[in-house]
């Protein structure tokens, strides 16, 4: 390949000149924008019963107001990725934690969650993310691509009383990333997650008989 020329390289400089003057106050202010996207959100929250039909008009129009501002903070942050990267430590120390947040309303977004990886997969790599978003979000790209997902982070509500793995890949090859990523075996995440949640009217398991003599 030819070396470019001194002309060339000032024209390359001149050209993206103006994209790092665009991205460098964006970036400056990443936590913050960060913080007020999750407060806006927070705001209309509050109140709000995922789990039943809404109670009047007024409801109704609170959740799809959630909803519309859920959408324009993932397009954001979208946007924020492409131009800061993900915000590592350096950053602020809540940034990452709100950036997190944000995702997750995004979370059946394949696009959305595409980028999300690209990002955390470079973040990961230069120790500035944590491995378990990461492989949250390997999952759910695996799942919304009609995948099997590759850590085993995703559960679905099977019963009353049960949650249990959407499909997953090899199980023992599962086993060895989560090991690797510094995740629980899976049996003893999936007690985990079953215990945190509240069931009612469902049985109590009996504690194991124990094997040694009384």
């Amino acid at each position: 390949m030819a070396h470019l020329g001194k002309a060339a390289v000032f024209w390359l400089a001149a050209l993206m000149a103006p994209v790092a003057a665009q991205a460098a106050p964006v970036c400056a202010g990443y936590a913050q924008e960060l913080a007020g996207m999750r407060e806006s959100a927070e705001a209309l929250r509050v109140g709000v019963d995922y789990l039943a039909p809404p109670e009047d008009a007024l409801a109704a129009r609170r959740i799809e107001q959630l909803e519309w501002v859920e959408r324009q903070n993932a397009a954001r942050l979208a946007e924020l990725l492409d131009a800061c990267g993900w915000p590592g430590p350096g950053v602020g120390a809540r940034a990452a934690g709100l950036a997190w947040a944000l995702a997750q309303t995004a979370s059946t977004d394949l696009p959305f969650q595409r980028r999300l990886l690209r990002h955390l997969e470079s973040a990961v790599a230069h120790r500035q993310a944590p491995v378990l978003y990461l492989a949250i979000t390997t999952d759910r790209v695996a799942l919304l691509e009609e995948r099997p997902q590759l850590f085993g982070t995703q559960l679905r509500q099977v019963d009353a009383c049960n949650w249990n793995y959407y499909p997953l890949d090899d199980r023992k090859q599962v086993e060895l990333r989560r090991k690797e990523a510094g995740l629980p075996p899976l049996e003893d995440y999936k007690r985990g997650i079953n215990d945190m949640i509240v069931k009612e009217n469902c049985p109590v398991p009996l504690p194991e008989a124990s094997s040694s003599p009384q």
